[in-house]
């Protein structure tokens, strides 16, 4: 009986590993780490002016959900006052850009100003996570030659634009990318709306259906070869 038993449970395990397909991913402590196929298209959706108390973690919850990556240009204000958000995004091993202290046009500043917004931010991040910001994004996507001297991060601007900030329906939202999305694409849009929360429930798993692989900014600078000097603006990765 013993014997049968052992038989029954080799078969079905046998069984088991042949008929579920292989998913492309492995564990690393809280982090899910992708294996990407550098053949098949990529973009990096991104998320601006938050973290928001509301609407953050119905991202994160998507995203891990779908095992994908994101990056998340945080304000210094909204950081500080959700570190366990900051927090969560870097365990789960996503990317965080700096979107400066308070999101002031960086080009009508001075210098120490500009220092100030970038600095104050920085700190504020490691207090949070324990590291730094290796990227930014400008307010506004506003950036000079003047104001660029300023930088020692790559600064991060987007190709696609979805407006969310101004139509504030995720349906917009969702058509916005998959009317447009091309490989390379850095999306632009912000986790401080209900609606864009709401899109990236529909949007996030439809990409990947769509073949898609869904990486950070860093990644995906990487994975097309491009590197990353401090003071240039990038706008896509194609």
């Amino acid at each position: 009986m013993r014997k049968s038993k052992r038989i029954i449970t080799v078969f079905l395990t046998i069984l088991i590993v042949t008929i579920i397909p292989y998913t492309a991913f492995a564990t690393s402590g809280n982090e899910t780490v992708q294996e990407i196929d550098t053949d098949k298209p990529m973009i990096a959706l991104t998320f601006d002016d938050g973290p928001s108390q509301y609407y953050t973690s119905k991202i994160l919850d998507v995203l891990e959900e779908n095992n994908a990556k994101a990056t998340f240009f945080v304000l210094g204000t909204e950081a500080e006052d959700n570190p366990n958000l900051l927090e969560r995004m870097i365990e789960s091993g996503y990317e965080i850009g700096n979107h400066t202290l308070n999101h002031q046009d960086l080009t009508s500043l001075t210098d120490e100003e500009i220092c100030y917004q970038m600095n104050t931010t920085q700190q504020i991040i490691q207090n949070a996570t324990g590291t730094t910001s290796q990227i930014m994004r400008a307010p506004y996507g506003y950036m000079d030659e003047d104001t660029s001297q300023q930088i020692d991060m790559p600064v991060i601007l987007w190709s696609l634009d979805t407006l969310d900030w101004e139509n504030r329906d995720a349906e917009t939202v969702c058509n916005s990318i998959l009317e447009n999305v091309k490989d390379g694409d850095i999306v632009l849009m912000h986790d401080i709306y209900e609606s864009t929360a709401d899109a990236a429930e529909y949007i996030i798993p439809e990409l990947i259906k769509r073949g898609y692989q869904l990486v950070t900014v860093s990644e995906l600078s990487e994975y097309k070869g491009i590197s990353l000097e401090d003071g240039t603006t990038y706008n896509n990765f194609y």
